[in-house]
């Protein structure tokens, strides 16, 4: 399949927010979001939607740092990315994007699950090209549409001149399907988190986290 490979707009948001709910999904039903905030699925896309439109670079909930791969008029797949560090933490950046987002109250209920989520945090490391809200319509599954947006992420950057060495991913380790297509795309996993305590599963759709990365020469 041709596709085409174009930069987000805000025409785009629709189709954004259906990209990053479905990758906080992971294959299963728990929308992290949903869970952690106490609020329904309309709330999140609306609270999505909201700080998506504030465009803040450098962490996963910005339109700009999304590109989006097209076949015959139709939105096929979404990837966002950035360089970590460049803009500043990304965890602090969406920390702040979230409470504009979601609000005091509902941020202040995430901070009480802090303990639970703590030991599956994982630091992200700075220089390295991020990849989150990987997504591919039912459709388009299977056409390595994957792999051509990771690439013109790559270019995108490269093309500025930025000097990358590595592209990595924080994905969950069950959902196998993403595990295989990570590792046929050439990335390895180099970290592991678990969290003992399977209350998590209230609120992530799993217990045990991986870091995989890719080498850019």
């Amino acid at each position: 399949m041709n596709f085409i490979i174009k930069e987000a707009t805000e025409e785009d948001l629709p189709f954004l927010v259906e990209a990053i709910i479905n990758a906080e999904r992971s294959g299963t039903q728990t929308l992290s979001y949903e869970k952690l905030f106490e609020l329904d699925e309309q709330q999140v896309i609306n609270n999505l939607s909201k700080i998506l439109a504030e465009d803040i670079t450098g962490q996963e909930l910005c339109i700009s740092d999304f590109l989006i791969a097209w076949f015959d008029e139709e939105r096929a797949a979404a990837i966002c990315s950035w360089i970590e560090g460049e803009e500043g933490s990304s965890a602090i950046l969406k920390s702040n994007v979230l409470m504009f987002g979601f609000g005091k109250e509902a941020f202040a209920r995430v901070l009480h699950k802090a303990a639970l989520l703590e030991p599956l945090n994982m630091t992200r490391e700075a220089g390295a090209l991020q990849l989150e809200s990987v997504y591919v319509t039912n459709k388009y599954r299977g056409q390595g549409v994957v792999n051509l947006l990771i690439l013109a992420h790559i270019n995108k950057q490269q093309s500025r001149k930025r000097r990358l060495k590595k592209v990595q991913i924080i994905l969950a380790k069950d959902n196998e399907n993403a595990l295989k297509a990570y590792i046929k795309a050439g990335f390895a996993t180099v970290l592991e988190k678990y969290q003992t305590n399977a209350e998590v599963l209230k609120y992530l759709p799993t217990q045990t986290k991986i870091l995989m990365e890719k080498s850019i020469s």
